[in-house]
């Protein structure tokens, strides 16, 4: 479906058919670094010329497309029933499907206690006629046994079984705990813990995990600084991320304290545009073609280890010293093989507001880095 070499970045779009110019908006995408893009939210036959209009000029820019259309959702299922979901879902393949923008259609967000089985049959259904993409939450604190219907331990029994149980390929959620204005640390915390334990399952289903990264302030999260959006692509890739999505690109209209979206709710662009599109860009052009196909082998937290990583100690990486951190600050070192077979380090500033800089040797050959807030490195041997 894809180049072995595709690293998808998209993000989340909730704008109903027909709102924006097509070709416009796929430029703009395109120009915000974006190579994966979910679609205008489809719900009538009325709009399927816009969609397959929207498809071919994301076809123009080299973008793929996670279509939305309310025929594939799981709420479809659970109002129609299977006979005629299915029916649904193979009109839905045949309108847009096979085109060679698709990518998956989206089965839907967030699955709690009360759609989770709606979602499992639906999720399968789709992935025997289709490519299917669900997105989860996240592990948290406040009420989630309440939401959910188990506790930590259960979600992780859960998401495992759902992968295997219906053929999806990747394994999604959303966490954006990292942007807390109040308790930052603690959200800091959870953001990791988010990240390994969303590996560890996709790693024992054998499919990659993908996450959903912070584009837009709101509630009790901080509109993202250009180091904060460095810092969430470049820790996400350190914990194994093989796909990012950005929450969200336009801010359509005024909702509770949402704000500083790429587009602001008059489509018009914020500085938050010219940030994310400057950081997908720098991982796209320096990095995302060698980590696409890179395997993770260990991570460590040096300085301080957060959400349950394993703290670094001289000697824990093969032929790796770390002699000094001229700050203090906490660092990540991750151990990645590449398709070529040869190992590397990829290091991370894992401050999101100070700079950095580390020197040390791996296999013999010395380093000297500096790092901007979030910013990462690869240290070959």
């Amino acid at each position: 479906m894809t180049d072995k070499n595709f690293f998808p970045i998209g993000f989340w779009n909730y704008v109903p058919c027909g709102k924006i110019d097509e070709k416009q908006a796929a430029s703009d995408w395109a120009e915000l670094g974006m190579n994966l893009a979910m679609s205008f939210d489809y719900f009538s036959p009325a709009d399927k010329d816009y969609m397959l209009k929207s498809l071919d000029a994301a076809h123009e820019n080299g973008i793929k497309v996670i279509v939305c259309d309310c025929r594939t959702n799981w709420k479809n299922y659970a109002a129609k029933g299977e006979k005629e979901f299915r029916r649904d879902v193979e009109q839905a393949k045949n309108d847009f499907g096979t085109h060679p923008a698709f990518y998956a259609f989206h089965v839907g967000d967030e699955p709690d206690k009360n759609s989770w089985k709606d979602m499992l049959a639906a999720t399968k259904i789709v992935a025997g006629i289709s490519n299917p993409f669900v997105n989860h939450f996240p592990y948290f604190d406040e009420d989630f046994v309440e939401r959910v219907g188990v506790n930590h331990a259960g979600f992780t029994e859960l998401l495992r079984g759902a992968v295997n149980a219906t053929g999806i390929k990747v394994l999604c959620y959303d966490c954006y705990t990292q942007c807390f204005i109040h308790g930052r640390e603690e959200g800091v915390d959870n953001y990791f813990k988010n990240l390994n334990n969303f590996y560890s399952v996709a790693k024992s289903c054998g499919v990659p995990m993908w996450t959903t990264l912070l584009s837009v302030g709101h509630w009790s999260f901080a509109v993202p600084t250009e180091d904060e959006l460095r810092w969430q692509i470049s820790t996400a890739v350190a914990h194994g991320a093989k796909g990012l999505l950005w929450f969200y690109v336009y801010g359509r209209f005024l909702e509770s304290s949402y704000r500083q979206s790429p587009f602001d709710q008059y489509y018009r662009r914020t500085a938050t545009f010219e940030s994310l599109a400057r950081q997908n860009k720098l991982f796209t052009d320096y990095f995302a073609p060698r980590m696409a196909e890179a395997e993770l082998l260990d991570t460590f937290h040096a300085g301080r280890a957060y959400g349950g990583s394993r703290l670094y100690y001289d000697g824990c990486i093969k032929d790796f010293k770390l002699s000094s951190r001229q700050y203090g600050n906490p660092l990540i070192l991750s151990r990645f093989v590449g398709k070529d077979g040869k190992e590397f380090i990829f290091a991370v500033n894992n401050s999101q507001n100070d700079v950095e800089r580390i020197k040390g040797s791996y296999r013999g050959k010395r380093f000297d880095n500096w790092f901007a807030p979030g910013q990462s490195v690869i240290i070959d041997g």
